[in-house]
C-alpha cells in the first residue's frame, strides 16, 4: 500500500466553536439571551440559559494540549477558551494537525452546542442550532473533502422543524445530521416521529447520535472530582448510547425505515456483542407477541443500519468475530484528552497488532469512506 492508501479517515472528530457564535449570529429576539463564555477566577464557564454553568474542561481540548505535549493534567476547572488547541477552532490549522495525525478526512461534531439539547425551550434550542450549523458549514467549506461536519437537528415537537434543518443542512453541504442521543423527551419510536424518519431515509443523509448529545444532560448529577467526571463517561458513553442504540432498533425505527443509517458516536464497541444477543434471545422468546413487531431478530438490523464509532477499544476489538467488522469506524476524537491525537499511528498499531491488514483498513478508513461518500 502506499502512504496515500494508508491514512486513516476519522469518523469522529470535533470542531470548538468561537465563543462569540452565538452572540453574532442568533436571531435579535435571542440575542440577549445567547450561550456565552464567561471567564471566571478558576476557569471559563459555559452559560446556556436553563442550566447550570459549566467549567470548560475536555470540551475545548486545553487538556488534551497538556497530554499531547506529555505534561500531566493536574486539575479540572483550570481551563481558559484561549488556550483550546488552534486547530479546533481554525480549519486551516486543522488540516495540519490531521496531516500530523495521519488522518486524510475527519467527521466533526460540535463541543459546546451539545449541551444546547438539554435546553428547555425548545424555539430558543433550535435557534441556536440553526445559528451552530450555518457557522458549521462556514468551517467545513475550507476543506469539504477533509472536514466533514454533522448537522444538528432540534428533534421533538414540531417535527417540521428537524425536517426542515435536515434539508438546510443537505444544502449547505453537511455530510449528516445528529439527534439527541439517550432516552429523548419524545421517544423515537412515537408516530409523532415518522415524518421525520421518512424525510431522513429520502435525504440519504446518516443519522448520528453522540454520547454527550442528550436532553438528560446535567452536570450537577456527577460530583465535581475526577471520579465524578469518570462517573459521567461511562455513563454516557456506554449507558448511553446503549440506550440509543436498543431503542431505535427495539422501537421498530430501523426495521420501518430500512434505507436510514445510524451511527452511535463514541460510545465504544466492547458492549455491542452482549447487548446484541440480549436483544436476540428476548425476541426468540416473545417475537409472537412482541410489539411493534420486528419481522427479524435485532441483531438483523443492527448489522444492517448501524454504525458505530470508537478510538481506544482493544477489547471491543477482541470481539471482532461476534461484530459486524463493516460497521465499525475508527475515531481519533481529537482534540479530547480521551482520544489518540497526536499518536493515532502508535494507537491503531497497538490495538490491531493482531487483526489482517484489510480488516485494519476497513476499519480505519474504508467503512467510513463508504458511508460519507469519501473517495
Amino acid at each position: 500500500m502506499s502512504q496515500d492508501e494508508t491514512r486513516f479517515i476519522s469518523a469522529d472528530g470535533h470542531v470548538m466553536e468561537p465563543p462569540d457564535l452565538w452572540l453574532t449570529r442568533m436571531d435579535q429576539r435571542f440575542r440577549d439571551r445567547a450561550p456565552r463564555i464567561e471567564s471566571r477566577e478558576d476557569a471559563d464557564y459555559l452559560l446556556i440559559e436553563g442550566l447550570e454553568p459549566a467549567a470548560v474542561t475536555d470540551l475545548i481540548g486545553t487538556m488534551a494540549n497538556e497530554k499531547a505535549e506529555g505534561k500531566p493534567i493536574l486539575a479540572r476547572n483550570h481551563n481558559r477558551y484561549a488556550h483550546v488547541r488552534p486547530g479546533a477552532l481554525d480549519p486551516a490549522l486543522r488540516l495540519k494537525d490531521q496531516d500530523l495525525d495521519n488522518i486524510s478526512a475527519e467527521v466533526v461534531y460540535p463541543n459546546d452546542a451539545m449541551f444546547i439539547y438539554a435546553a428547555r425551550d425548545l424555539e430558543y434550542r433550535r435557534e441556536c442550532l440553526r445559528a451552530y450549523n450555518s457557522w458549521l458549514a462556514e468551517y467545513c467549506s475550507a476543506a469539504p473533502n477533509r472536514i466533514l461536519g454533522a448537522g444538528m437537528l432540534p428533534g421533538g415537537e414540531p417535527v417540521q422543524w428537524s425536517i426542515e434543518e435536515a434539508e438546510r443542512c443537505a444544502k449547505m453541504g453537511l455530510k449528516s445530521v445528529m439527534l439527541p442521543a439517550d432516552l429523548p423527551r419524545v421517544p423515537y419510536g412515537d408516530p409523532i416521529n415518522a415524518r421525520l424518519w421518512a424525510a431522513l431515509q429520502d435525504l440519504g443523509m446518516p443519522v448520528s447520535f453522540h454520547n454527550a448529545a442528550s436532553e438528560r444532560f446535567d452536570v450537577d448529577q456527577f460530583p465535581p472530582t475526577a471520579g465524578g467526571t469518570m462517573m459521567a463517561t461511562v455513563h454516557l458513553k456506554i449507558a448511553g448510547q446503549l440506550r440509543t442504540f436498543a431503542s431505535l432498533i427495539s422501537s421498530g425505527v430501523a426495521a420501518r425505515y430500512p434505507r436510514l443509517r445510524f451511527v452511535i458516536v463514541e460510545g465504544g464497541i466492547g458492549w455491542i456483542a452482549a447487548v446484541t444477543r440480549l436483544m436476540d434471545h428476548w425476541w426468540e422468546d416473545h417475537h409472537h407477541w412482541l410489539e411493534p413487531k420486528l419481522e427479524e431478530p435485532p441483531s438483523f438490523y443492527a448489522r444492517r443500519q448501524f454504525y458505530h464509532t470508537f478510538e481506544d477499544d482493544r477489547a471491543g476489538l477482541m470481539h471482532l468475530p461476534l461484530l459486524n467488522g463493516d460497521g465499525l469506524m475508527w475515531g481519533s476524537d481529537y482534540p479530547h484528552t480521551e482520544g489518540t491525537f497526536p499518536h493515532s499511528r502508535e494507537q491503531i498499531a497497538r490495538d490491531f497488532a493482531d487483526l489482517p491488514a484489510h480488516t485494519r483498513r476497513k476499519i480505519v478508513r474504508d467503512n467510513a469512506a463508504r458511508l460519507y461518500g469519501i473517495q
